[in-house]
């Protein structure tokens, strides 16, 4: 095992954690040089921002690794059996089922649905000297990955019952992982039968819309009609509606959040830094939809972006076997916590790894060593599935909202809200009208 800490300093450890995870973490990262280990009785965790580590974690040998029962069990119960909350054959199954129409190729015919939202949205953009962008870009992505499943007008009621549930499932699933010891009042004072009453809602909303798709015999060019018309290729037999529902609601959660935090930190990182604001202003004045998702300045941005502040900034793995890596053994049932963040930060691997730049990312200057310290969207077989819709909307997003509106500072500082996702608190800028 790694060097790290005994039990007793363990439990210290977890308060402070519940306090302050991500300092904590870079705490221990720069005491034991990368990777330490926890001693909680019987459960012992590797935690690790050592991306060879990693690698051979998510990669080289990920057959040995699960997805730890925080998302299978305690986000399944909520959400289903979807590509997020799935290990094993049925995940894999799942996978190579819906795999192919996430491909590059298929989402082109998307980019017109995230740009008319993203045109509509800016329509009703509001201007002042104190604008929070966070809940806009919440309410932004949200309305895309709508937009993108059903390309149909959903009622905005139905719209604000499945946005509240994502919300509030997250949030709740965050209070169970950090206050094991409150499980039974959860239960008792009713908490887990409401949430679970909301995901049952959720499901009926969906459900209603897949009806009607089914019952129009229509073409939508939508992500619902490639979930409708996948099929097993051992049988060609399609999805049953139920696992079709537990997918989408992986889908909003996976393609809600995340995209809403990248964009807020973008905002806020080029509005702090003036000179990059008019650089990729300037590089993507005039860009067709198909030029913003291949242009080096966007991408950079976002990708700086999602360096800084990686959406996904934590995950975790459960050996089912023993397993070595480098000078460190370990035993089956160890959990391996991968530290995105820390990594993303480390000066072993990055020059000035706190400074905003996205010219680092531009493609003349991209390295293999960077691609190696680099996980914005995980790795290996389990990488997120959406990649590349998710950054196909953040740059067409991007490359019309600067061009529209002009940002300056206000001088308030978000603060890192390290839940499911890294939700930044309070993204306040002053908006203008170009």
């Amino acid at each position: 095992m790694p060097p790290g800490y005994t039990f007793l300093q363990s439990i210290v450890r977890t308060y402070k954690q519940v306090k302050n995870p991500i300092g904590t973490m870079e705490e221990s990262m720069v005491r034991f040089n990368g990777t330490y280990s926890v001693n909680l009785g019987l459960k012992r965790m590797i935690v690790t921002q050592d991306p060879g580590f990693i690698d051979h974690v998510l990669r080289v040998n990920h057959k040995n690794y699960h997805k730890s029962p925080i998302q299978t069990d305690q986000l399944g119960k909520f959400l289903g059996k979807g590509l997020l909350t799935s290990n094993g054959e049925y995940w894999l199954k799942q996978r190579r089922l819906i795999q192919p129409g996430f491909h590059i190729d298929k989402i082109h015919k998307l980019y017109a649905i995230i740009k008319k939202t993203g045109d509509e949205f800016l329509d009703r953009f509001p201007t002042g000297g104190y604008v929070d962008i966070y809940p806009l870009m919440y309410q932004l992505a949200f309305e895309i990955v709508i937009n993108s499943l059903f390309n149909i007008k959903v009622p905005v009621e139905d719209q604000r019952k499945l946005s509240e549930f994502i919300k509030e499932v997250q949030e709740f699933v965050i209070k169970e992982v950090r206050q094991p010891h409150k499980n039974w009042w959860f239960r008792l004072s009713g908490e887990v039968k409401r949430n679970l009453n909301r995901a049952k809602a959720a499901r009926q909303i969906i459900f209603n819309i897949i009806q009607e798709r089914k019952n129009s015999n229509q073409r939508f060019d939508d992500l619902l009609d490639m979930l409708l018309e996948a099929r097993y290729e051992d049988n060609g037999e399609p999805m049953h509606v139920d696992q079709v529902i537990d997918e989408i609601l992986i889908l909003l959660i996976a393609g809600h959040e995340t995209t809403a935090n990248a964009l807020a930190w973008s905002l806020y990182l080029l509005t702090t830094h003036e000179e990059e604001l008019k650089k990729v202003r300037k590089a993507s004045a005039n860009l067709s939809v198909a030029e913003c998702v291949a242009s080096s300045e966007l991408n950079a941005v976002i990708k700086e972006s999602m360096r800084l502040y990686p959406p996904a900034w934590i995950s975790d793995r459960v050996a089912l076997g023993d397993d070595q890596y480098q000078n460190f053994s370990f035993p089956n049932d160890s959990i391996i916590i991968v530290f995105y963040y820390g990594l993303h930060r480390d000066k072993k691997h990055w020059k000035d790894p706190d400074l905003f730049q996205p010219s680092r990312f531009y493609k003349t200057s991209l390295d293999k060593e960077k691609v190696k310290a680099f996980f914005p969207f995980g790795a290996g077989p389990r990488l997120c599935i959406g990649n590349n819709f998710a950054m196909a909307e953040m740059v067409i997003f991007l490359q019309s909202v600067i061009q529209r509106f002009d940002f300056k500072p206000t001088g308030i500082s978000p603060k890192i809200n390290p839940l499911v996702t890294l939700r930044p608190d309070q993204v306040v800028l002053h908006v203008e009208k170009m």
